[in-house]
């Protein structure tokens, strides 16, 4: 029987309220990885740097000290960031110094692979890592224009009197719960992803 490779996992999610728990349960049960480390950090993908990322940081470095370890692993390239100049960055730094990454959702590893495959490979992250981009942009423009579109009807934007969130904040710490209003799944559905109660989906929709 083929020994297992070991690995170290790299989890992130936007917000505080959010869990890696989903992410972490994914990568353990990949065939053929034993993973002996999980690193989770829970930071915006535009809010800080890739070098600014501490538990990023701890994980590669946890690679470069500890050789036996084979392969950094994520559950999909936007975990890395959204910022595709620097998510490209960070995957030919981890090839030069020899550390695969395996990417699950492409189901893919980038590092110790034939030329051609590793091209191809890097095509798929390049698209990837613009379409993670977009799509936050593109919420950012919803919320932006919901906000907008409920000023004009004279309708509040913020929390009642007395309270300091507004509803723009409100909204920029549930931009998964938006992502997945948008792509028609049910509020069931989302509170058992987002980790979140029914109260938090609807008054999400009420903003947007």
């Amino acid at each position: 029987m083929k020994d297992k490779l070991k690995a170290i996992a790299y989890t992130r999610v936007s917000t505080s309220a959010q869990s890696t728990l989903g992410q972490a349960t994914e990568l353990k049960n990949v065939h053929g990885y034993d993973v002996v480390k999980i690193y989770k950090e829970k930071t915006s993908g535009y809010g800080k740097s890739i070098t600014e990322r501490v538990e990023l940081q701890k994980s590669i470095e946890h690679l470069r000290s500890d050789r036996s370890i084979d392969t950094l692993m994520i559950s999909e390239i936007s975990r890395l960031g959204r910022n595709t100049k620097e998510v490209l960055s960070l995957i030919e730094e981890l090839e030069k110094e020899e550390i695969p990454l395996y990417i699950h959702n492409l189901g893919c590893t980038i590092g110790g692979t034939e030329a051609k495959e590793q091209a191809f490979t890097k095509l798929i992250v390049t698209i990837m890592a613009d379409l993670a981009r977009l799509e936050s942009d593109q919420l950012s423009t919803r919320i932006k224009s919901g906000i907008k579109s409920r000023k004009e009807k004279g309708l509040s934007t913020g929390r009642k009197t007395g309270s300091i969130e507004t509803s723009e904040k409100f909204l920029s710490k549930h931009t998964d719960i938006q992502k997945y209003l948008n792509k028609g799944y049910s509020s069931r559905e989302i509170q058992k992803i987002c980790k979140c109660g029914p109260g938090t989906i609807q008054k999400v929709k009420m903003f947007v």
